[in-house]
């Protein structure tokens, strides 16, 4: 076989290679069959001399499925051929008058569109070829916009990284872990709850908090495709970006494995702990270890037409932690599985029906510290269950050779059960020190019960038409969530000492005991719905332009089942334009548009809209018991957030107030240097437009209130009734877009009617939502000799505002849309400067060296500096917008009710991330692989992957509690209270036949 350079690159021996240069650096993701995890291969058949070949016949073969697509060449000499299973195709171009071209191997992706491009000769012309000599081969997708990697699961077998979404993301530029606190990945600046995750065409975000992905079993997943940015109009409900997973399916020859994982106790470091004196020690009680074990078949239930895959994957982990006077011992068992069933009906229709369940017991026990530190008596147990099934049906049919139905239906469910723990025990806090100290022998807060459901489904139309190809659909995903939760015992207790100047005019050092009661019961739903148009218009043959708009409605409901967010109008435009610089497909100049709606969490109608009951008893403490419960003395106040019923919805969301939105702007270029290189450049600025956040509206209404009251007008107006008997104090919550006018519906005055309350943004006092994010990713990748990749970016970037967005890193507020960000007013003076993700310089670099054809040894690493440091105090009641709240409603709520949570230091302003940085931190990971090859009787495979090779102790984070509620002194503040991972080992070995 007689062949150029760029065919060389698809040689078994550079397959990994090969993919390295083709997938890594910002490769650009077609608009076609992206949401479905399906493959697309185009390209153009012109004659030796260079002019377009119309109406040649394209033929391709799956080597191991046996199932075969054509078409024909259009005017122009293009072909498309989408819809495409991933895998390795076998490509034959033929017309009369020409000798017939063919080529194996050619391995097509998800996501990346594989150009194929061929110059036939005349018969007679010369010597009769069987294979391509004059093609280029390119994953340069000169078509597209969307930045976007991707990598398979034979690749990732290489590199020391984690098989989860977070893991895999975090290889991609522009993308960095989220806090400790909650983890997951920042996409372009967004907060972790902000992406979209796909499998096989189905929405596999995680249905309530959209916090990462589902658990699921990843020895099923073959690819994965990452999208940063230029994200297509089929693409919607984030704005951040888009990790789209496609599964492992059956092929002709049928296969079997299994795989045992463990990461043990023995050869994992201790994890680092700050002590009180601003000393580091080593937590050598603990115990953590993971086991996993995976066994698998697939095959040809009817060769060529019907295929299996079937995997079952038992995960566990158990965990021992040491307290001050518990031990507690836990352990989850996960009994997860997987299927997939691939039906080609016929070659032109296909239908794939994949099922997979993550359900999982949890036990809990805690223990007594006996004299010598051991176990003593069982003070209680805790067992509840997870997960749940989620499946979909995918259909794909080829009405003609330009026109591509896709179409599916799918349905996730997860739940969780807890009524365990002590029941009749309440929960004893001493916050009397100035830090948290548990008291008593109580195991649990209280006991619940969950259930969410997605249901969805979707088509998608793709039509090409000369110089066009079109895209259109239609998607709709309703979430039903419900949520039970009791406490137990009485509630909540937590103890205080009253500072010098506390809300309740209680002498300093006076103590006190706050008991919380809350619960709640509740059934609600969100409604997403969209539409979308595109087209990508090969305007030359260098020039191309990406046009699409998406529009969507999305709608959330209160626990009586009426909407209190009702969104419409949403038009995201998404527009892009490449040229093939040198004409030749190996290099790629870029723009790129886009705007992207972020729907109302799910959370929002759990903690907003629910018949949730929430109640403060404070009393004088008079002492505590031995086993910690209170005891009280005279009652001090009493205080309702909430009675258990259902808030009316016409109260719940701003009239005046639309969607959350984010728009993306980006430029880049892309060049492939030779047959081993690429490198390229992207600048992206981001910028969160509008923003929906949850604030107290008790400042503005009572406002209004003063202004509008009338006693001719009023019904209690009779002169003798002030307006002060009609304010609203306290906790009153809304949902608005900072920064606007706010318009609710509000029985002020009693009468049964309500009034129209309507105020403009300086009553509301709040400032506009901000969040910018502005980069520049460099990155390469390449083959530095035949047996060793290298895969690198830097990534400077810069990420400014007066919000993270849907959850907040530092205070750990993992409740999207519910965080304290813009509760009051006064919480956000000073609230303006670097976020929490912002992090301003990273180093990624990673590859793979194989040895010998059995040995590799593959490494991940990053540096990265350090993320920005607050200091969180006590609001001073003469300064910012306390001065105001003051005059209006007699307190300052921001100080009083949420103490220590402004941006403040001993009573001097502390802007936004102006106290440092914590430091820069360094990480390697380290793979080995062994292959012993046994021909027929399989494949024995050792591997290790060691974590954090160097153990650096890098801080992560830090306390950022400058003082207490009662205005006293941290001695902790800035103490480390969170570090790198310690090194520890994952080992595995795995047998394929």
């Amino acid at each position: 076989m007689s062949g150029s350079n760029a065919l060389k690159r698809f040689s078994p021996k550079k397959t990994l290679a090969a993919l390295a240069v083709g997938s890594v650096l910002f490769m650009s993701a077609p608009a076609a069959m992206a949401a479905d995890g399906l493959g697309v291969m185009q390209g153009r058949i012109t004659t030796e001399a260079g002019s377009n070949l119309s109406n040649a016949k394209v033929i391709i073969k799956h080597e191991s499925k046996g199932i075969v697509r054509e078409t024909t060449t259009g005017a122009n000499g293009s072909f498309s051929l989408k819809g495409l299973p991933i895998g390795k195709y076998t490509v034959t171009i033929s017309k009369d008058g020409y000798y017939q071209v063919r080529e194996q191997h050619i391995a097509v992706t998800m996501g990346n569109a594989l150009t194929f491009d061929v110059a036939l000769d005349l018969e007679g012309s010369g010597v009769e070829r069987i294979a391509v000599s004059g093609a280029r081969i390119s994953r340069v997708d000169t078509s597209s916009t969307t930045a976007s990697q991707v990598i398979s699961m034979s690749e990732l077998n290489q590199l020391p990284v984690e098989l989860d979404a977070t893991a895999i993301a975090l290889l991609t530029p522009g993308s960095v872990a989220g806090d400790d606190g909650f983890g997951g990945v920042s996409i372009g600046g967004s907060s972790v709850a902000e992406n979209g995750y796909y499998l096989n065409g189905l929405n596999i975000t995680d249905l309530r908090k959209g916090m990462g992905d589902i658990d699921l079993p990843w020895e099923a997943i073959a690819q994965t495709e990452v999208q940063t940015g230029g994200v297509s109009a089929e693409y919607g409900r984030f704005i951040g970006g888009v990790v789209s997973l496609v599964s492992k399916s059956g092929d002709n020859e049928w296969q079997f494995g299994a795989k045992a994982e463990i990461a043990p106790d023995s050869l994992a470091e201790p994890s680092l702990r700050m002590k009180d004196d601003g000393t580091i020690e080593e937590a050598k009680d603990g115990y953590w270890q993971e086991t996993e074990y995976n066994i698998w078949a697939s095959g040809a239930i009817i060769e060529d037409k019907l295929f299996f895959y079937g995997l079952w994957n038992p995960f566990e982990e158990e965990t021992t932690g040491y307290g001050e006077n518990q031990i507690n011992d836990n352990e989850w068992k996960t009994n997860r599985w997987f299927t997939k069933v691939d039906w080609f009906i016929h070659e032109d229709h296909s239908l794939g029906v994949m099922a997979f369940s993550n359900e999982g017991d949890y036990t809990g026990n805690e223990y007594q510290r006996d004299d010598n530190g051991g176990r003593g008596d069982e003070i209680g147990l805790t067992e509840s269950t997870y997960g749940g099934i989620g499946w979909n049906a995918l259909y794909t049919g080829y009405l003609t050779d330009d026109i591509t139905l896709t179409a599916m239906y799918g349905e996730i469910t997860q739940s969780t059960k807890d009524n365990s723990g002590t029941l009749d025990q309440s929960t004893y806090w001493d916050l009397r020190s100035g830090s948290w100290e548990r008291l008593g022998d109580w195991v649990g807060y209280g006991s619940s019960e969950t259930e969410d459901k997605r249901i969805t489904y979707r088509i998608d139309l793709d039509w090409v038409i000369g110089d066009h190809t079109l895209r259109a659909g239609y998607d709709y995903e309703r979430l039903e969530i419900a949520d039970i939760y009791t406490p137990h015992g009485d509630g909540w207790y937590e103890y205080f000492a009253a500072g010098p100047d506390n809300s309740y005019g209680l002498a300093e050092g006076t103590e006190y005991a706050d008991l919380r009661i809350w619960g709640k019961n509740s059934e609600t739903e969100n409604v997403h719905t969209a539409l979308y148009v595109s087209d990508t218009w090969e305007v030359t043959d260098t020039v191309t332009i990406n046009a699409g708009v998406r529009y969507s409605e999305f709608s959330n409901t209160t626990g009586s089942g009426d909407k209190y967010v009702d969104l419409d109008g949403q038009f995201a435009p998404r527009l892009g334009a490449t040229w093939d610089v040198l004409g030749d497909g190996a290099s790629k100049l870029y723009a790129s548009y886009g705007r992207y709606f972020q729907p109302v969490s799910p959370n929002t109608n759990l903690r907003m809209a629910s018949a949730a009951y929430d109640s403060h008893i404070v009393s004088h403490l008079d002492g505590v018991n031995a086993d910690g419960s209170p005891i009280l003395g005279d009652e001090i106040s009493r205080r309702v957030v909430a009675d258990g019923s259902v808030p009316d919805a016409d109260q719940l969301f701003n009239n005046k107030a639309g969607s959350m939105y984010s728009d993306e702007f980006a430029i880049g270029y892309q060049q492939q240097v030779n047959d081993d290189w690429a490198v390229g450049v992207r600048g992206v600025y981001r910028d969160l437009k509008q923003s929906i956040e949850d604030v107290s509206f008790n400042y503005g209404m009572n406002q209004w209130i003063l202004e509008n009251y009338d006693a001719n007008t009023w019904h209690a107006g009779n002169g003798e009734t002030s307006a002060e008997d009609y304010f609203v104090g306290g906790w009153f919550p809304t949902l608005t877009n900072p920064g606007i006018g706010t318009e609710i519906y509000y029985d002020v005055d009693g009468d049964g009617v309500k009034e129209t309350v309507n105020v403009n943004a300086d009553q509301m006092g709040f400032p506009e939502a901000e969040r910018t994010y502005k980069a520049i990713e460099l990155s390469f990748s390449g083959n530095v000799t035949d047996d060793f990749t290298l895969n690198g970016s830097y990534t400077w970037s810069k990420s400014e505002g007066n919000t993270e967005g849907l959850v907040r890193s530092d205070n750990e507020q993992a409740d999207p849309g519910w965080t304290t960000s813009f509760d009051y007013p006064e919480l956000m003076d000073n609230g303006d400067g670097y976020l929490p993700n912002d992090r301003r310089h990273n180093f990624k670099l990673y590859g793979v060296y194989n040895v010998t054809d059995d040995f590799s040894v593959g490494f991940n690493s990053y540096l990265q500096s350090g993320r920005p440091i607050n200091a969180f105090g006590v609001h001073p009641e003469d300064q910012g917008y306390c001065v105001q709240a003051v005059a209006i409603d007699g307190t300052c709520y921001g100080r009083d009710w949420y103490g220590a949570s402004s941006f403040y230091a001993d009573g001097e302003a502390a802007p936004r991330g102006s106290m440092g940085r914590t430091d820069w931190i360094y990480n390697i990971d380290l793979n080995m692989s062994y292959t012993m090859d046994f021909n027929e009787a399989g494949r024995l495979n050792f591997k290790l992957n060691v974590f954090n090779l160097f153990n650096f102790d890098g801080v992560t984070g830090v306390d950022e509690q400058y003082e207490f509620d009662s205005g006293a002194k941290n001695i902790r503040y800035g103490y480390a209270d969170s570090f790198q991972t310690p090194r520890y080992v994952r080992a595995s070995v795995r047998y394929d036949f």
